[in-house]
């Protein structure tokens, strides 16, 4: 074979190569992602020491400054194939929780009060590609580590004043649990309940209409002790639609998981704050950001009126942005990466800070209101 048929017989190799690697790209993004031992013979990390600044990425300064507490659950940084869940010192992992995922998701809440952040053993990434033990275990694990971390700031925070529980992805799994597990369970939380932000994680219609659940959907952009909850698409995700719904799961009463792959889903539209299926136009958008490597509680520029947003069969589809930089990334697992860009990081700050005051305003006329009741009784 001459010099230049081998040149062209590589050539040709490679570019099949290449395609055969766009076309199963996914497939193979979630190979190097899986872990190789399974977890019934896996040692997790060391648990996270909750009574040390260490583990929570975010710790408020000020505790008692105004209007509410904010316990913030952070989605998945943590994509090694070295553990099922991460330990609490991966460099990277940590680096992108502090400089990409904490800017852009707990950003949004400083606007409301003090945030708390805790740092968890995250289940891996691959987690969320499967239903078998190792990954639901794995996900058991992390929601652990939160749990705990969630009585401490019922310890710490202010008594009788609003607080705001806000989850992402993994972290919005775990922010349903507590709701499940803590907050519907005791009626004084659920009475300073400003609000839950569950975003990019589903909520089955079956739980929030639960009488024993007692939290109830926001229905407009005002209402407080309710749940809000979106898992936002640009064009172009169909597949990726449909793979959310089949990997979507809840919590049962025993801390197991449950498949979520039917039934309807909650969809709060986060420019209108309502769960009607009406489009809102881009004019009615307060605003994107990007607050990668910023500080969590520094205010990125407002990037307004970026995109429209409806509710469509429990997913909120999203106009393309023009910024690209506001886009989700496609090609090799860019689709899962934890997102430098937050589509309504102005929208969730003022409303954060609008349901907050105004169950501010509620408890201090419930209180004056169960005075006046004492008094009548013992006069």
């Amino acid at each position: 074979m001459s010099f230049r048929y081998f040149v062209i017989a590589i050539a040709a190799i490679a570019s099949v190569s290449a395609l055969i690697a766009v076309i199963f790209q996914d497939n193979l993004t979630r190979f190097l992602l899986k872990p190789s031992i399974p977890y019934q013979l896996y040692e997790p990390p060391p648990p996270p020491a909750y009574g040390a600044r260490g583990a929570w990425v975010i710790w408020p300064e000020d505790p008692n400054r105004p209007v509410a507490d904010v316990f913030y659950i952070h989605s998945t940084t943590y994509r090694s194939s070295d553990h099922w869940n991460a330990p609490i010192a991966n460099e990277t992992a940590d680096v992108i929780l502090r400089r990409v995922a904490a800017p852009n998701e707990a950003g949004p809440f400083f606007a409301a009060g003090a945030v708390y952040g805790p740092r968890y053993r995250q289940a891996t990434l691959f987690s969320r590609f499967t239903h078998k033990f190792d990954g639901l275990a794995a996900r058991r694990l992390a929601f652990e580590d939160i749990a705990q971390a969630f009585e401490i700031f019922l310890k710490d925070r202010t008594p009788n004043r609003p607080f705001i529980i806000a989850g992402y992805e993994q972290g919005g799994l775990h922010a349903l649990g507590l709701l499940q597990h803590y907050v519907a369970r005791d009626e004084t939380l659920r009475r300073d309940l400003a609000a839950a932000y569950i975003i990019g994680a589903a909520v089955p219609l079956s739980i929030v209409n639960d009488p024993d659940f007692d939290i109830p959907p926001c229905e407009g952009p005002e209402d407080v002790r309710c749940v809000i909850s979106y898992i936002d698409f640009e064009p172009g995700f169909d597949d990726e639609k449909r793979r959310m719904r089949r990997r979507s799961l809840a919590w049962a009463e025993d801390r197991n998981l449950l498949s979520l792959s039917r039934g309807p889903l909650l969809c709060t539209n986060p420019i209108s704050w309502t769960t009607d299926a009406d489009r809102n136009e881009a004019d009615q958008h307060v605003g994107a950001a990007s607050a990668t490597g910023l500080r969590s509680d520094e205010t990125p520029p407002t990037i307004a009126r970026a995109i429209g947003a409806q509710c469509v069969d429990g997913v909120l589809a999203v106009d393309q942005p023009r910024q690209r930089f506001l886009r989700r990334q496609k090609w090799f697992g860019g689709k899962w990466r934890t997102r430098n860009f937050n589509l309504f990081y102005h929208d969730l700050a003022a409303n954060s800070r609008a349901r907050a005051l105004r169950l501010e305003e509620i408890l201090v006329q419930e209180a004056q209101i169960s005075t006046n009741a004492d008094d009548d009784v013992n006069p």
